[in-house]
């Protein structure tokens, strides 16, 4: 049995009469969407059959569904062209992205939701003259000449859109602020036609680049090719009063870098920026007192290993910590009463054993390692010594979804998750600390840059330790550490009122002393404040 060809079906030619030049009309009446005022400017915008549109997006602004939608319409509403005295069957889509699981998870998943909502409506015949496979679309029976596919666009990566060429061609670029400019030039070079569209969308979090350069230099504003829309998530139906509060909170208010790029659809002023001032890392050294003996917190033993090279630290912290959350009355507190070493000499045979020494001095302390480099030793040492420690590797995904959809890492989670509680009066550093150590932290800690990333949607990317080093800033060790209780595995056994540690202001000074035996140190710390 020969197979329907949608050329032949008598419903299509006023299908297409009605909606080839009508994108919004195609979106509403076939596609069952209810536009936003944003998406409408989007789907109008795309009538003129060789505009050049870049939109800068918030979170929430249904971008991707509009994607979608379009898509569609080119697949379903450009048949044929004639042209050069010849007639072209089809049309071309490709949806690219720095990752092309991006595409797969975002406009293909749209792509399917299109496909049942078209099925509920009044032209629900036209879903079985195409197809939608697992990275491609096509018409059934012009499988090579009329589709919609996937590419990637990496960095180092070859230009899969080289040398396409189309009539009705359309090309469209998700998270395109992460996408080289190398590849846009070779976008440039196939988009010839008159029937070549280009359509691209990213969060703001760049100020340079082809996607910058399209709202700015290159828009028509400034006598360029390129319309610039902006889709704001305060005036999109899609998220709640409730969801704005919430991010309002979460960035530090609404003129946060973070809150315009992720929230207003706005560029980051910057590509990079300092999480912390001096004057808000200061303010955690007076030694407050922020936990209260009755409540049920915890002790942890965080190690920042060197690598080696005499140049970075070797830090072991100690803290009292309570609360895993980032607001709320179960916000996590942190007090770091001990530094037992800060050194550059000691190796991991020296590590392992002052660690054990301290673990030795209470049963319910819980320590956490970093497991990279010479990390991975020490573990190995202490673990052989019969106590357990926790590894962190804050190079990997975070584990809660929340976290993995605002942090690149673990380590970005941690640092920003610190300079909230900082922010909010949530850390503390024992006033005993050498003043050596103290000008540490606050140098350190105001000398962690940062900039924003689209991976999957707008995340926190802490600047590379090379790249630091590039721009004269040293190893943040102490900051580090200190971090590392803001990770999210990182959790505490709840202590016994007569077994809280209770630093006396008669207690020592922990890490006065480094060049002599810091494990005897802290162990003589612990032997006065827990009786042991």
């Amino acid at each position: 049995m020969a197979k329907k060809d949608l050329l032949r079906d008598r419903r299509y030619r006023p299908f297409i009469e009605r909606y080839h030049a009508d994108p919004l009309a195609f979106a509403v009446e076939v596609c069952g969407m209810v536009p936003s005022e944003d998406q409408t400017d989007l789907l109008q915008s795309m009538v003129d059959p060789a505009v050049k549109v870049s939109v800068v997006s918030g979170t929430g602004t249904g971008k991707t569904a509009c994607f979608a939608v379009i898509a569609l319409w080119s697949l379903l509403c450009h048949p044929y062209a004639y042209y050069d005295g010849k007639v072209e069957v089809g049309s071309n889509t490709y949806i690219g992205a720095p990752r092309i699981q991006q595409v797969a998870d975002g406009v293909w998943k749209e792509l399917g939701d299109r496909r049942m909502a078209i099925a509920q409506g009044p032209h629900a015949w036209i879903n079985a003259y195409y197809t939608i496979s697992k990275t491609r679309v096509r018409v059934n029976g012009y499988a090579d000449q009329w589709f919609i596919g996937q590419v990637a666009m990496q960095a180092g990566q070859a230009v899969g859109i080289a040398g396409k060429h189309r009539y009705w061609q359309l090309i469209i670029v998700d998270e395109a602020a992460g996408v080289p400019d190398e590849h846009f030039d070779v976008i440039d070079g196939t988009q010839t036609q008159a029937g070549n569209r280009t359509l691209m969308a990213s969060q703001g979090v760049r100020s340079a680049g082809r996607f910058y350069d399209s709202h700015h230099e290159l828009s028509r504003e400034a006598g360029g090719t390129w319309l610039p829309l902006r889709f704001s998530s305060e005036r999109s139906p899609f998220v709640t009063d409730q969801w704005l509060k919430d991010r309002a909170f979460e960035c530090g208010g609404r003129d946060t870098v973070e809150y315009k790029v992720r929230v207003r659809g706005l560029f980051a002023s910057d590509t990079s920026n300092i999480l912390l001032t001096r004057e808000e890392v200061q303010t955690i050294l007076a030694g407050r007192k922020i936990i209260g003996e009755d409540e049920p917190y915890g002790v942890v033993l965080l190690v920042d290993v060197a690598a080696g090279e005499y140049r970075d630290d070797s830090v072991l912290v100690m803290a009292k910590i309570i609360g895993s959350e980032d607001q709320g009355q179960d916000a996590r507190r942190v007090e770091f009463f001990a530094f037992p070493v800060v050194s550059n000499t000691r190796d991991e045979v020296d590590l392992s054993g002052d660690i054990v020494e301290i673990l030795r001095g209470a049963s319910d302390i819980l320590a956490y390692t970093d497991a990279g480099g010479i990390g991975h030793s020490v573990i190995k040492l202490v673990e052989r010594s019969g106590f357990s420690v926790t590894r962190i590797n804050w190079g990997e995904p975070c584990f809660r979804k929340e976290f993995r959809d605002r942090y690149y890492n673990q380590r970005a989670c941690a640092q920003v998750r610190f300079r909230d509680a900082v922010r909010q009066g949530r850390v503390s550093v024992t006033a005993a600390l050498p003043p050596v150590h103290r000008n540490k932290i606050t140098k350190q800690g105001s000398n962690l840059p940062y900039h924003f990333v689209e991976h999957g949607g707008l995340k926190y990317k802490m600047a590379s330790k090379e790249d630091m080093a590039r721009d004269g800033i040293k190893s943040p060790d102490m900051i580090d550490v200190m971090s590392f209780a803001f990770l999210e595995k990182v959790v505490y056994i709840p202590r016994e009122p007569a077994a809280r540690l209770s630093p006396s202001p008669a207690a020592p000074v922990i890490g006065a002393s480094l060049t002599t035996d810091p494990a005897a140190d802290v162990m003589a710390h612990l032997a006065e404040l827990v009786g042991a």
